[in-house]
């Protein structure tokens, strides 16, 4: 199975994985790792490591980010570098990582961060525009 880190400022990235749960029911390997104003970058990057290492079982790791450029971003980015089997998304919502968790075990680790990407795009929608 394909292994899911949500990494996040502040605790959204835990009740994200919170929410998800509430529709779709309790999952197995998924992680989340949280960035507050008291941390710091390098112990997150340990977190990340540690992480990847629990999450991969051959598979690879689907890693989610709340924003382009924050640190939790930069850090996995960083890691993208090094010999892990990742796929990175930035910009993470509720519809992206429903689409990660429900899909994750019927295609490959690119396949599903491509699913994602859209799902994550699809989720947006402007109910006005819709409505006229």
């Amino acid at each position: 199975m394909i292994g899911i880190l949500v990494m996040t400022h502040g605790s959204f990235s835990k009740e994200l994985i919170r929410s998800c749960e509430l529709i779709a029911g309790k999952t197995e390997s998924i992680q989340y790792l949280t960035l507050n104003h008291e941390d710091n970058i390098e112990k997150l990057n340990e977190n990340m490591i540690q992480s990847l290492n629990e999450l991969d079982t051959g598979k690879g790791v689907l890693v989610l980010t709340d924003l382009l450029g924050g640190s939790p971003c930069n850090v996995a980015t960083m890691n993208l570098k090094k010999n892990y089997n990742i796929q990175l998304l930035s910009g993470v919502n509720l519809p992206m990582l429903l689409e990660a968790m429900l899909t994750r075990e019927s295609c490959t680790l690119e396949e599903l961060a491509l699913k994602c990407k859209q799902a994550g795009y699809d989720g947006i929608n402007h109910i006005n525009e819709m409505l006229k």
